[in-house]
């Protein structure tokens, strides 16, 4: 059971890390996000590199602060449930990290993950790219991660 309740955590975030990219960064804390999206119009033909700390990182604590917090309630009051919720919080923020922040920003040199991606992996970063330099208006919509329009597995 405790499994399931780190599926359910895993996959639920990437809803949550729609809807607040969409409403919140794009939003009312739009002020944080935008230096996010700057060097995507000094580079428009290039995966951004960006190695620096961008106010937009802030959001990290946003995610993180209650798993945090989940994960010592569960272990002080023993209740596990809390537990394997905040492990698959914190999984899916280690997969958001991998992905944005090693992958598509290369913010951290990994060469070993960075040299051969499969076609799932290549259309999460075709989706991502698309969301930074959008060619249209569809384009600008991929708020999510790892759940995209389809047309980005058929692209090459």
């Amino acid at each position: 059971m405790n499994i399931l309740y780190l599926i359910l955590a895993y996959v639920s975030m990437e809803f949550v890390a729609y809807l607040s990219h969409k409403y919140i960064m794009h939003g009312f804390l739009r002020s944080w996000h935008n230096g996010h999206h700057i060097n995507d119009l000094k580079r428009p033909d290039e995966m951004v590199q960006n190695n620096g700390f961008e106010k937009n990182d802030l959001f990290f604590l946003i995610f993180a602060i209650p798993a945090i917090i989940l994960m010592i309630i569960g272990f002080f009051y023993k209740f596990w449930s809390l537990v394997w919720i905040s492990a698959g919080i914190t999984l899916y923020g280690l997969t958001y990290f991998v992905i944005h922040d090693i992958l598509y920003h290369k913010r951290i040199k990994m060469p070993i993950i960075q040299r051969k991606q499969g076609s799932y992996l290549k259309a999460v970063l075709r989706a991502h790219r698309a969301h930074h330099k959008p060619k249209n208006k569809n384009d600008f919509e991929s708020y999510g991660l790892l759940l995209f329009p389809k047309r980005f597995l058929k692209e090459e």
